[in-house]
């Protein structure tokens, strides 16, 4: 069958299917460079007291609820939040181990929740990508039905186009979806190690 010239050219540039885009093998429709982790562990960045059990215990203690908001948001420089997590430690006296995983309970449930969030946004992003191209897909196959009907081929150029060019505008945006559950582990990390300097 004649390929329309314009056919062949997209399908050179959608052509590959997703998964070899892909870099993590048990997870081939996962699109980032990032091998996924889908659950994290507290035991991964914490070496203080253990959290199993706490609950969500912290956020009837409004000092440590105020101190996990803060450390849960990637805005607030964490070497900000020495100072007040000391004075937390320092007030609590002998309880200062159990504040100071309360804290941490608080602060890893909530940025767990935020990167669960981001990994599903992920996998959405991934969903809509992969339909773009499958209709893409499906429009150049119409495309070359069209050969015949001047009006009817513009109008599915048009629409490869403009689904085109949303499929590049997401992929240029990608590697930005993909380092949010990255930077959310890198911010629970240093809240870990500032609450763990603090212990004895």
């Amino acid at each position: 069958m004649h390929r329309h010239p314009l056919a062949l050219a997209a399908v050179l540039i959608i052509g590959l299917p997703a998964s070899a885009a892909a870099q993590d093998p048990k997870n081939p429709d996962w699109p980032c460079p990032q091998i996924l982790v889908p659950t994290l562990s507290p035991a991964s960045v914490w070496d203080g007291p253990p959290i199993d059990g706490l609950g969500d215990g912290w956020q009837r203690d409004p000092a440590v609820a105020t101190l996990v908001r803060r450390a849960a948001d990637g805005s607030v420089d964490a070497a900000t939040l020495e100072p007040e997590a000391a004075a937390l430690a320092a007030a609590a006296g002998e309880g200062r181990d159990g504040k100071l995983a309360q804290v941490f309970a608080g602060t890893f449930q909530t940025l767990d929740r935020q990167r669960s969030a981001a990994i599903a946004s992920i996998e959405r992003y991934a969903q809509h990508q992969r339909a773009l191209r499958e209709r893409i897909a499906a429009a150049l196959r119409d495309l070359d039905a069209a050969s015949g009907d001047a009006s009817r081929a513009q109008e599915i150029k048009s629409a490869i186009a403009w689904d085109r060019r949303i499929l590049d505008d997401r992929r240029r945006a990608q590697t930005a979806v993909c380092e949010q559950p990255a930077r959310i582990e890198q911010r629970l990390g240093q809240i870990a190690r500032l609450l763990s300097a603090l212990l004895p």
